[in-house]
């Protein structure tokens, strides 16, 4: 296969973030880039040694003077699902920095325009998914080494500081749940194998949150088999941190397995013994393991493992998560699917 040549729709962290990916890879050829601000276009166009031709000022203008094959969806998150589906229309592939999109309703919207363009890989970006002690979990549990799951427990704490362009992170009312908790979200469906029914949450915002909305959430999850899983995470911690990934337990008749603050996965026995459970070889991790994962998909002509359709739940756990946050009372996820998927 030639080259694919994809355009990178934002200049920010993670535009950055994906044209180094981008430009390492061998099987890819940036097409351009497109940032509305002046002065970022200039900036990281001149350090990723992007021609002046290939720096569009608008997404429109970047879709059709790119003669690309496929997209890097990195603006903000509220400006996913224009870029998506201009995108789309032109009828290109697309990788999307999560979240899929700020609600279901734009989601519906997404996956309607996806289903008039079958030939277009939709993906989503769940990195943390592509890393050796997430995958380390994920195999372990898949495999039975506790057996039947009975909890889950998820506990993550960071300050996350770096700021935004336009500060768009910054003035959101639910920061955490829409920019961190899809990551948390989607791993506890990716390692569990198991779909969330229900939600409930209370959102947390200490008096020295440095964010205009909420800035962490205390949640307990419903999943399929009866299986429950409570869920704290914060973004302005203060003192002992954990990972990106978090800390995970996952207990079963078998014992317990542990994502733990080492960033090692043990297993826990019934007898009080305990085992490191080695990480998989893996050639490519994190962002490098996605783009690889999308560009097999597009030569496969297969859906990648993040597809649309199997992100479509990871958001619903989000948007259960607000509305519960907002109205004090559980919501089931199921109908949230449903009502996109059909």
């Amino acid at each position: 296969m030639d080259k694919l040549r994809i355009l990178v729709l934002g200049a920010g962290f993670f535009g950055r973030n994906w044209l180094r990916e981008l430009t390492a890879c061998q099987e890819c050829e940036v097409a351009g880039l497109v940032a509305k601000h002046s002065d970022l276009l200039t900036s990281v166009g001149d350090e990723f040694g992007i021609p002046v031709s290939r720096r569009f000022a608008t997404i429109a203008d970047g879709l059709d003077g790119s003669h690309a094959d496929a997209v890097v969806v990195a603006v903000p998150e509220m400006a996913h699902k224009e870029a998506v589906l201009a995108a789309l229309d032109r009828r290109l592939h697309v990788l999307i920095e999560k979240p899929l999109a700020m609600t279901m309703a734009e989601a519906a919207e997404i996956v309607h325009a996806a289903r008039r363009t079958p030939a277009s890989v939709v993906m989503v970006d769940q990195n943390y998914r592509w890393r050796p002690q997430t995958r380390a979990l994920r195999e372990a549990v898949r495999a039975g080494r506790v057996g039947s799951l009975g909890w889950v427990g998820y506990e993550y704490r960071q300050p996350i500081t770096r700021t935004t362009t336009d500060a768009w992170r910054e003035q959101m009312p639910h920061p955490f749940l829409h920019d961190m908790a899809p990551h948390h979200f989607d791993l506890l469906r990716a390692c569990t194998g198991l779909e969330c029914q229900k939600v409930m949450a209370a959102g947390v915002r200490p008096s020295w949150s440095w964010y205009k909305g909420v800035p962490g959430v205390d949640a307990l999850f419903t999943f399929e088999q009866g299986v429950s899983a409570c869920y704290t995470g914060s973004m302005v911690a203060r003192g002992l941190a954990t990972p990106q990934d978090g800390i995970i337990t996952v207990v079963g008749e078998g014992g317990a397995l542990r994502l733990e603050s080492d960033s090692q996965v043990r297993w826990y026995g019934g007898k009080g013994g305990s085992e490191i459970i080695p990480p998989p070889v893996m050639q490519f991790t994190d962002l490098a393991a996605t783009l690889r994962e999308f560009l097999s998909a597009i030569r496969e002509g297969r859906k990648p493992e993040t597809h649309l359709g199997d992100n479509v739940r990871t958001l619903a756990m989000v948007e259960a998560a607000i509305r519960s946050v907002e109205t004090g009372q559980p919501v089931a996820v199921t109908p949230l699917i449903e009502e996109v998927l059909g």
